[in-house]
C-alpha cells in the first residue's frame, strides 16, 4: 500500500453529534505514526430547518474544529446542508467537497483511483479495519463495493447489512424479510451491502453518478448495489472485517422510520420488480403502516419525551433570548397580508356572532329559513336556528387556522398559508352573507 492511495469518510450528522464525536475519538486514536493512507474526512451536518438552526450549525462546526484537528494524514471538512435525504445529503456533500478545492471533477489531484467509504455516525471503526478494507480492495480489483459487518454493541453480525440476493416478494414468503445473509466467513460477492459501511471506487461512483436522490432513507444502498449488478459490476461482503454499530443515533418515531422504509421499499420494487408484486407489496404494507402509527402515537411514553424536548426547548429560548420565536416572527413579517386577512376574517365572525345574538331578540317565529324559488317557503324555525352560521364559521376558520399553523412551521408548505387565510375570510363573507340575507327575508 503506498502513500498516494486516498480514501474519502462521508459522514452524515442529522443531529447525532455525540456519537459522532465518539466515532472521530475512537479512530482517530487507533492512528499508528505513519498511516500510509491519505483520510478525507467529509462531515455534513444536515438541518431540517436549516434557515431556523443556523446558529446551531455554526456552534456544532465550531466544537467540531476546536476538538478534531487535521493530524495524521486525516483532513476534516464541514458542510451544513439542509436536509434532504440520506441520498441527497451523500451526493451533495461530496459535490460541495469537489468544489472547495475549486474543480467540479478534481480534488487536489483527485483522479477516481480513489475510494469513497459511505460511514454511518453511529458506528465504530478502528484503523486496522479501514487498512484492511483497502488492502482488499487494491488486491481484488474485480471488486467495485465492498461492505464491511456490521455488528451490534455485544459483537452480533447484523442480518440486515448484506443479503445474497435482491428483495423480491418470493424471498419474503420465505420468513427472509428481503435479507438472505451470507453463511461464508470469508470475503464473498453479495447481491447488495449496507450503506452504513460501504466502500466505494470513486471512478465506479461517477459512472453511476452516486446514489438516487429519490430514496429519501433506505434502500439506496440496495439500489446503488442493483445498479451496479445491471452495469456488470461485482459487490463484495467482507465478514472479517467488522463496524460496531449502536442503532438509533438520530431521534426519530417508529412510525416515521417505518414510513421511510415502506416508501423507499416501494419505489425500489417499483422500478425493479413486476408491477404485480409492486402492487401486492403496497397493499400488504397497509396494515403495517396502521399498526406502528398507533404503536408510535399513541404511547404514555411518546408524549413524555415530548414534553421533555419542550421544556428543555423553552429553556433554550429563554437562555438564548427566543432566536426560534424571532426566527419565524420575521418569517411571518415576510407574509404580506395574512395577518390582514385573519383580522378581517376575525371580525366578521365576530359580526356573525352578532347577528345571531341579535336575532334571537329581535326576530319572532315562525321563521323562513328556506326559500325555493319554485316551491316557495319550503322550511320554517326559530331564530336559534341562526347560531348554526357562527358555530359553523368558528369551527371551519379555527380548523383552517390550525392547518395553517401546521404549513406555515413545516416550510416546504409555508406558502399555502396565504391561501388558506384567503379561503377563510372568502367563507366567512359568503357565510356573513347568507345569514344577512335570511334576516332580510324574515324583517
Amino acid at each position: 500500500m503506498n502513500r498516494s492511495q486516498r480514501v474519502i469518510i462521508i459522514v452524515i450528522n442529522h443531529y447525532t453529534t455525540s456519537v459522532l464525536k465518539d466515532l472521530l475519538r475512537n479512530f482517530l486514536s487507533s492512528l499508528p505514526s505513519h498511516p500510509q493512507i491519505r483520510i478525507d474526512w467529509v462531515i455534513s451536518d444536515a438541518r431540517d430547518n436549516l434557515e431556523e438552526e443556523r446558529e446551531q450549525a455554526l456552534v456544532f462546526e465550531r466544537e467540531m474544529r476546536e476538538e478534531f484537528k487535521n493530524k495524521k494524514r486525516n483532513f476534516l471538512y464541514f458542510f451544513t446542508l439542509e436536509n434532504k435525504g440520506f441520498a441527497k445529503n451523500v451526493n451533495r456533500s461530496l459535490s460541495l467537497f469537489k468544489r472547495r478545492f475549486g474543480s467540479k471533477n478534481k480534488v487536489d489531484g483527485l483522479d477516481g483511483s480513489e475510494l469513497i467509504f459511505l460511514l454511518n455516525p453511529d458506528t465504530s471503526l478502528y484503523w486496522s479495519n479501514l487498512e484492511k478494507a483497502v488492502k482488499f480492495m487494491n488486491d481484488c480489483p474485480s471488486a467495485e463495493i465492498a461492505g464491511l459487518s456490521l455488528t451490534s454493541p455485544k459483537g452480533q453480525r447484523e442480518k440486515w447489512g448484506h443479503s445474497t440476493s435482491f428483495p423480491s416478494l418470493k424471498l419474503f414468503s420465505k420468513g427472509k424479510r428481503f435479507s438472505e445473509p451470507s453463511k461464508l466467513e470469508e470475503p464473498n460477492q453479495v447481491a447488495w451491502v449496507s450503506g452504513g459501511a460501504m466502500l466505494v471506487r470513486l471512478s465506479w461512483w461517477n459512472k453511476l453518478k452516486g446514489l438516487d436522490d429519490g430514496f429519501f432513507l433506505y434502500f439506496e444502498d440496495v439500489d446503488f448495489c442493483k445498479r451496479t449488478e445491471i452495469a456488470g459490476g461485482k459487490v463484495f461482503f467482507l465478514p472479517g472485517i467488522p463496524v460496531g454499530h449502536r442503532r438509533g443515533g438520530a431521534k426519530i418515531t417508529i412510525f416515521r422510520r417505518k414510513e421511510l422504509y415502506y416508501t423507499s421499499e416501494a419505489r425500489f420494487f417499483r422500478i425493479y420488480r413486476p408491477a404485480t408484486e409492486y402492487l401486492l407489496l403496497r397493499i400488504f404494507r397497509i396494515p403495517f403502516k396502521i399498526f406502528y402509527f398507533f404503536h408510535a402515537y399513541f404511547r404514555f411514553s411518546f408524549w413524555k419525551e415530548k414534553v421533555k424536548e419542550n421544556v428543555v426547548l423553552i429553556r433554550q429560548e429563554r437562555s438564548n433570548n427566543y432566536p426560534i420565536l424571532k426566527g419565524h416572527l420575521e418569517r411571518l413579517r415576510k407574509f404580506r397580508f395574512i395577518k390582514e386577512l385573519w383580522i378581517i376574517t376575525f371580525f366578521v365572525s365576530l359580526a356573525i356572532l352578532g347577528g345571531a345574538i341579535w336575532s334571537q331578540f329581535s326576530l319572532s317565529p315562525p321563521l323562513i329559513l328556506h326559500y325555493n324559488a319554485y316551491l316557495g317557503v319550503d322550511f320554517y324555525g326559530n331564530a336559534s336556528y341562526f347560531l348554526i352560521f357562527p358555530l359553523l364559521t368558528f369551527l371551519i376558520i379555527f380548523f383552517n387556522f390550525l392547518l395553517g399553523t401546521a404549513l406555515f412551521f413545516s416550510k416546504k408548505y409555508a406558502k399555502y398559508t396565504l391561501l388558506l387565510a384567503g379561503a377563510s375570510l372568502i367563507f366567512t363573507l359568503l357565510m356573513a352573507m347568507a345569514m344577512i340575507n335570511l334576516i332580510l327575508v324574515n324583517r
